[in-house]
């Protein structure tokens, strides 16, 4: 029940994700991402609302990212963080910070709050380069996310978008 709870929250974010294709625009999945999947006891899911994803099968936390390329309008990083925050209610933002990441600026914010009534906590990590924009995100059920963080600053250090 917990992991399809996480699945289920996974997809809340993701799906607070929008793409809208206007005529002549064609927005894909960025191609030659490079990255280091996951160690156990993270095992690849599949999910229409990620390029890829893996779930902790000992907590239920969920690593994934996102691309979208070849998008006609260009949001700040402000408004990709906050269009994958869309789903979580009574937010309470933890930490915000800018800094270099895969040689472009990046933004990474961590946020406890609630989906559907659960308590969460979520860290994303939003850039841009090359005309794609990328989030990268670190999410689970509160009580059981800072037991798995050190695997996500291992993802981040080995994520390089082409």
């Amino acid at each position: 029940m917990r992991n399809h709870l996480v699945i289920f929250i996974l997809s809340l974010f993701l799906n607070a994700c929008v793409s809208v294709e206007l005529p002549g625009s064609k927005v894909s999945s960025a191609k030659d991402v490079q990255l280091q999947e996951p160690a156990a006891p993270f095992k690849p899911i599949k999910s229409a609302n990620a390029d890829r994803a893996w779930q902790s099968e000992k907590s239920g936390n969920t690593i994934s990212y996102l691309s979208e390329c070849g998008n006609a309008t260009d949001p700040s990083l402000l408004q990709l963080e906050t269009d994958s925050l869309a789903a979580v209610s009574k937010m309470d933002i933890i930490s915000t910070k800018v800094f270099d990441f895969n040689s472009r600026a990046g933004r990474s914010t961590t946020v406890s709050g609630e989906v559907d009534g659960v308590p969460i906590k979520l860290e994303l990590l939003v850039f841009k380069k090359n005309g794609c924009n990328f989030t990268l995100s670190f999410g689970g059920v509160l009580k059981n996310f800072d037991s798995e963080q050190k695997y996500f600053e291992d993802f981040k250090n080995h994520f390089k978008a082409p």
